[in-house]
Formats: C-alpha cells, sequence, structure tokens
C-alpha cells in the first residue's frame, strides 16, 4: 500500500469513528427530548448512557470473536453497517426500551467496527506510521464531542430526537462508500478458535497491561463528567460560558490525539511514565486553583490537551504483548482499548459520584490525581514485567 492511500485509509477510518463517536456520545445532548417523549424520568433516559457503555465493554469482545471466520473487510462493513441501519431505527422506537434495545446492539456494533479498524490500519500501514493510524483513529471520538454532538444536539432540540440518528446515518453512508473501496481486499481472517482468543482476558499480564487505559481514562472522566459543576460551583465560570469552554476543552482534545501519535512512536512506555506523571501535576494544579477563574481554566484545558494522548500507545502495548503472551489471541488484542477504555469512563465517572456526595465537586481533582499516579505505577510494573525494546519487539522473559 503506498503512502497516499495509507493515508487515505487512516481518514477514511477517522470519519468512521467520527460517526461511531457522534453514535455514542449524542445521546447525552438530547436527554430531555428523549425524557419528554418517552414520558421517563431523566434518570432513566440517562440509563441510555451507562447501557451503551456497559454493552460495548462486554458485548464487543463477543462480537469480534464471533465473526472471526470471515475476512476482517467483510466484518467492518457488516459492523457500520448495523450502526447506520440502527441509527435510522430510531424513528420508529417509539417505547423507552425499544430504545433501549437499539442503543445496546449499536453499541456492540460501535465497538466491532472500531476494534477492526484499529487491527486493519495497525496490519496495513508501515510500522513507524501504526501509532500515527490508531491516534487519529481514536481521535474521531474526540471530533464527534467537538462537532457532532453541539450539531446533533442542535437538530434534535429544533427538529425531532430521532433525527439527530438520522443525520448521523446519513454523514455515516459517506464512510462506508470510502471504506468500502479503499479496504485492503486480502484482509486476514481470525483462524484460532473462539476459546483461544477468548483466553486473552484469563492471562494476568494482559489484564495488568488493560489496566493502563483503565486507569489512565479514569483519571481524565473522574473530572469530565463533573466538569459542568465545577465550571460552574467552584471556578464561578458564567452560565453563558459554559458551551464556549466545553468547545475549548474539545478542540485540545483534538491536540490531545496529535501529542499520542507523538508518544506512541519509537520506545513509548517512558513516556506514558512521564505522562502519567504530568497529568498528576496538573491535577494537582487543578486542585490548588479550582477556586480561581483563570488559573482553574488554565489547568483545565491543560487536561484537555492530554486526555486522550495515552490510547494509541496503550493500543500497541496491548497489540506487543497479547503477541508473546498469548500469541493465538493477537489478532483478537484490537478489543481490548476500547473495552478497557470504557471501563475506565464507568469507573472514572462512578468514583467521582462518591466523591462528589461525600465532600463536594472540590473532591474530584485530588481524586483524578491519585488515579493517575496509580496509572503510573501499573505502567512502571508493567514496564518490568515486559521489557519492550524501541523497535516494538518484545524480550524472551515475558512468556
Amino acid at each position: 500500500m503506498t503512502r497516499n492511500r495509507e493515508t487515505l485509509l487512516i481518514l477514511t477510518l477517522t470519519l468512521v469513528s467520527f460517526v461511531l463517536g457522534t453514535t455514542e456520545y449524542v445521546i447525552v445532548g438530547v436527554l430531555k427530548e428523549i425524557e419528554h417523549a418517552m414520558k421517563v424520568s431523566l434518570a432513566a433516559a440517562g440509563a441510555l448512557v451507562s447501557g451503551f457503555a456497559i454493552a460495548y465493554a462486554i458485548g464487543t469482545p463477543f462480537a469480534v470473536a464471533s465473526l472471526s471466520k470471515l475476512s476482517r473487510r467483510n466484518s467492518i462493513l457488516i459492523g457500520f453497517g448495523i450502526v447506520l441501519a440502527l441509527n435510522l431505527l430510531t424513528v420508529f422506537a417509539t417505547t423507552f426500551y425499544s430504545l433501549m434495545a437499539i442503543r445496546i446492539v449499536s453499541a456492540v456494533a460501535c465497538g466491532l467496527t472500531v476494534s477492526l479498524s484499529i487491527s486493519i490500519a495497525s496490519d496495513a500501514v508501515q510500522q513507524e506510521r501504526r501509532g500515527e493510524a490508531i491516534a487519529w483513529i481514536l481521535g474521531g471520538f474526540s471530533i464527534a464531542n467537538v462537532f457532532g454532538v453541539p450539531l446533533g444536539t442542535f437538530i434534535g432540540q429544533h427538529l425531532n430526537w430521532w433525527m439527530t440518528f438520522v443525520v448521523t446515518a446519513g454523514i455515516g453512508v459517506i464512510p462506508f462508500i470510502l471504506m468500502f473501496r479503499i479496504l485492503p481486499r486480502q484482509t486476514t481472517t481470525i483462524t484460532s478458535s473462539f476459546s483461544d482468543q477468548m483466553v486473552l482476558f484469563m492471562k494476568p499480564r494482559i489484564l495488568l497491561a488493560c489496566l493502563i487505559p483503565v486507569l489512565g481514562n479514569s483519571c481524565i472522566f473522574v473530572t469530565f463528567t463533573y466538569i459542568t459543576p465545577l465550571l460552574s460551583q467552584s471556578m464561578g465560570v458564567p452560565t453563558s460560558w459554559i458551551s464556549g469552554v466545553l468547545l475549548i476543552y474539545g478542540a485540545c482534545s483534538i491536540l490531545s490525539n496529535w501529542i499520542g501519535a507523538k508518544i506512541a512512536k519509537g520506545d513509548f512506555l517512558p513516556k506514558l511514565n512521564w505522562l502519567f506523571i504530568i497529568q498528576a501535576v496538573i491535577f494537582v494544579g487543578l486542585s490548588l486553583t479550582v477556586s480561581n477563574l483563570w488559573l482553574g481554566l488554565t489547568f483545565l484545558f491543560l487536561i484537555g490537551c492530554l486526555s486522550s494522548s495515552m490510547s494509541a500507545a496503550s493500543q500497541l502495548y496491548l497489540f506487543d504483548v497479547s503477541g508473546v503472551v498469548a500469541p493465538k489471541s493477537k489478532a483478537f488484542a484490537s478489543t481490548l482499548l476500547p473495552v478497557s477504555a470504557n471501563v475506565g469512563i464507568a469507573l472514572g465517572s462512578g468514583i467521582g459520584g462518591i466523591a462528589v456526595n461525600l465532600g463536594g465537586v472540590n473532591w474530584v481533582p485530588p481524586v483524578a490525581v491519585v488515579l493517575a499516579l496509580s496509572a503510573f505505577v501499573i505502567t512502571r510494573v508493567c514496564q518490568r514485567s515486559i521489557h519492550l525494546k524501541p523497535d516494538g519487539e518484545m524480550a524472551t522473559n515475558a512468556a
């Protein structure tokens, strides 16, 4: 594959992840509309968010394993096609339970699609571009937060909540056609058995490596989940400013994917160590300045600039560890980061909720410090137990 074709593949899969991210996150912007349309409480409508994340984390590995005998090209086209079809089917979701069913199946199809996107891109591009490719694909979710969610929210508020998903499906037709044209025709299948693939989740070292993205995401989302009360209650940001602040934070999160591509090059574990230390320092700064408008915003935007920067390196590490610890399951390793990230999101949100209940929203940044330092400790442990060489190969003592 030529370099230009590699670039087109990366851009296509980034657009795919933008559609997936919009599908996942835009529900937050239309919860009030769904509450009124379905005649349920806001808390019940919020279950559509947590239900999606849980289904994503649990269902993705089984979806990838179940389609393992198909080529990855066919599997990703099927998965993405299901996402687009289910977005259209929201038109017919007249009850809360039918909408929840659509969201659960969509979550599994989203997990399948993003896992295969990472796997295909990792194999199709040159070795030195693997980190860049993964960073941009995952960056599609950040772009969805900046552009897809506000657009979808506007459509839902001014037309109808289900029109948000219809428009998302319409946008998704473009990357679907591009995928059909650009994806390699000879993508491999997974030749190992279902049990060989699922054994990946039984390996202690794999589970240890998964803790890096779990804790890395939790330290970000423990803050991001409560970003609005932090802005309004602690920093005193005027209500009219909040949407603008969130837009700037989203733009910073896009920058974090570029930083993540740089971290993923070469010997990335030492860079991850430093990343988590820097994040901990920034969270300490936010803890000390959370009541100051301008200093608080400065530290908050710095958090945004590093919010997704560990993702690409974490995925490469999971690929490499899987290749040594469970060689028959290596192709299945693309599911590990999406699953771990969603577990981290749920963990961060849950711990943040406990902190807010116990001590108020100002307790959130100190909790993030502890989680960031925990991510550093786990990364150091992984670095000592499985040694990665600069070219990405592993030492033999990692068995």
